[in-house]
């Protein structure tokens, strides 16, 4: 007996969401199509990733405080790490770290620096996370970025991402999340209940994050600017579809076909937003980044995010940046190595923007 093959139904069903796409999306009709496309698209993409759930929760006063209690703020040789935190929802409040270099004079150029999957969460991109496999994270993945960026003159702002750090379930008992993995499945499981989803909530923080960047007096919302690996890359280039206040994106070891890497390969559950390949497929969330500039950061050995994907996914982004009359604001960085971070890859195209 020949079993039921899923995967020739489901290519039925990918080939006819593709063929309702707007032809705006496709290069080569730039102008008034191309802008129509971008605004349509970004309400749709807010809607999918639940946007309208949490404008319930909205609110206007984001209640910026910095934290006090020893330890709070620390000084390094060559900047310092002050401890904050935001409301973005009614009851909800985001920590994160505000790193401020000596090197140079305010107002400073901002990066907003999104770590990966980690449970360290902003520690691990601040440099401080304990334990060997912080260690060895930082040491061979490279995945302090947030300490990276000040060290090289800008100012950071370094949240923690929802299920991770100061984020991550209180409760282990009650949810059963004793890692970073299973914490993002509890909290995902909640989101879809309400017409949520973790990576839609995470975007949104970022955008209010953005707010806090935008009233600070020592900081040039003029010069902004969001880089994220990994998980943290995914949130970084939906961020920037979303904000456009955001100068310049930098999504690293994240950028890839739905097809090529999260449908074949297990990710973890918070990659997963329902409707969104409805919409389109990665390209189309880079579209809308459009003009302003974007860099796709990846290895070429990384397992999750294969590289031939990577490139077959940045000719389609080539192409949405060619339709909005932008070509050379869109490039890609491919590294020697696995699923890590790149320095060469990020720091130089955006001291050259900021």
């Amino acid at each position: 007996m020949t079993g039921f093959d899923y995967d020739d139904w489901f290519d039925g069903v990918l080939r006819a969401s593709d063929e309702s796409d707007s032809p705006v999306a496709s290069p080569g009709n730039p102008g008034r199509a191309f802008a129509a496309w971008q605004a349509s698209f970004r309400g749709e993409l807010r809607d999918v990733l639940g946007f309208p759930a949490m404008r319930d929760r909205a609110v206007e006063d984001i209640d910026p405080r910095r934290r006090e209690r020893p330890g709070a703020t620390v000084r390094h040789r060559r900047y310092e790490r002050q401890t904050w935190s935001v409301r973005t929802e009614r009851g909800f409040r985001v920590p994160f770290y505000l790193l401020v270099p000596d090197s140079v004079d305010p107002p400073y150029p901002v990066v907003v620096a999104l770590h990966g999957h980690t449970e360290h969460g902003k520690d691990l991109a601040a440099g401080v996370a304990d334990g060997e496999a912080a260690g060895r994270h930082i040491t061979d993945d490279r995945r302090d970025i947030a300490r990276q960026a000040v060290r090289r003159g800008f100012a950071v702002v370094a949240p923690d991402m929802r299920a991770f750090g100061e984020l991550s379930p209180d409760a282990a008992d009650e949810s059963n999340a004793s890692d970073a993995v299973s914490a993002c499945t509890y909290w995902q499981k909640r989101a879809q209940l309400v017409g949520r989803s973790l990576v839609g909530e995470r975007v949104w923080d970022v955008c209010r994050l953005v707010d806090f960047a935008a009233d600070h007096p020592v900081l040039d919302a003029d010069r902004l600017a969001v880089c994220g690996h990994s998980g943290g890359g995914t949130v970084a280039l939906l961020a920037g579809a979303l904000d456009e206040r955001l100068g310049a994106v930098v999504a690293c070891a994240s950028v890839c076909p739905f097809e090529d890497s999260i449908v074949p390969i297990d990710h973890c559950l918070c990659n997963y937003v329902p409707g969104l390949r409805r919409l389109g497929e990665v390209w189309d969330v880079a579209g809308l980044v459009a003009p302003r500039p974007l860099r796709v950061v990846a290895g070429d050995a990384d397992p999750i995010f294969p590289i031939a994907g990577t490139r077959r996914a940045f000719d389609r982004i080539r192409g949405r940046y060619c339709a909005a009359d932008a070509e050379g604001e869109c490039s890609l960085f491919v590294g020697d190595g696995g699923h890590r971070f790149f320095e060469a890859g990020a720091w130089p195209f955006l001291r050259d923007r900021l």
